[in-house]
């Protein structure tokens, strides 16, 4: 069960960019109601480079101890990789804690009962003919559901597909890996409105 949701503030009390100065926040649920039980200021240090990167990212996730699920309004590189490393659940969501904190905690709770069906709560993507997906990741993160790229595609390209069209404004990190490490055959191609992001297996299971 999740008891405990992490989330990255700033200034003005609603979400902000990891790699933005802020604190994070974490938040209890007791009694039916959210609290705030503990804060950890943090500010990246970037010009002292990735060595004090990691270290400043490290001393952040140890003081999270058990907590295992991380919010921001955008996570990317190598700040999303450490957390995803470090086994965390990430959300990406944009205005204040109250607004979403109850939404996270439902679909976390859902995934970890059901999880062979985590497919069917992300209306992610259009079968345009068998095997063969359209998936815009530009409507979704725009629609404010805090679904996260890697919890759109993930369900898509572990299952059985021959082509999976992904309409993004960049190409996520962590797919980016994937398609380099040879695992998808992967094409750009530049849009007016971004970029189109076709991937295919060869062999479908």
């Amino acid at each position: 069960m999740v008891r405990e949701i992490a989330v990255f503030v700033g200034d003005n009390g609603s979400t902000a960019a990891l790699a933005e100065p802020g604190r994070v926040i974490v938040y209890q649920r007791q009694q039916g109601k959210w609290k705030p039980v503990r804060e950890i200021l943090f500010s990246l240090e970037r010009s002292l480079g990735m060595p004090e990167v990691r270290r400043q990212l490290a001393a952040m996730l140890e003081a999270l101890g058990n907590c295992r699920v991380f919010v921001a309004r955008t996570v990317s590189g190598l700040l999303y990789k450490e957390l995803e490393q470090a086994g965390f659940s990430i959300w990406e969501f944009a205005g204040r804690p109250s607004s979403f904190l109850e939404y996270i905690l439902v679909q976390e709770e859902f995934t970890v009962r059901q999880p062979a069906t985590l497919q069917t709560v992300i209306p992610a993507s259009m079968e345009t003919e068998p095997g063969c997906y359209q998936v815009s990741l530009k409507e979704i993160q725009q629609s404010g559901s805090g679904l996260t790229s890697k919890q759109v595609l993930q369900p898509l390209l572990n299952g059985n597909f021959y082509c999976v069209e992904v309409v993004c404004s960049h190409i996520p990190p962590w797919l980016e890996a994937e398609c380099a490490c040879g695992r998808f055959d992967c094409k750009v191609e530049r849009l007016a409105e971004g970029i189109k992001l076709i991937i295919k297996k060869q062999i479908c299971g």
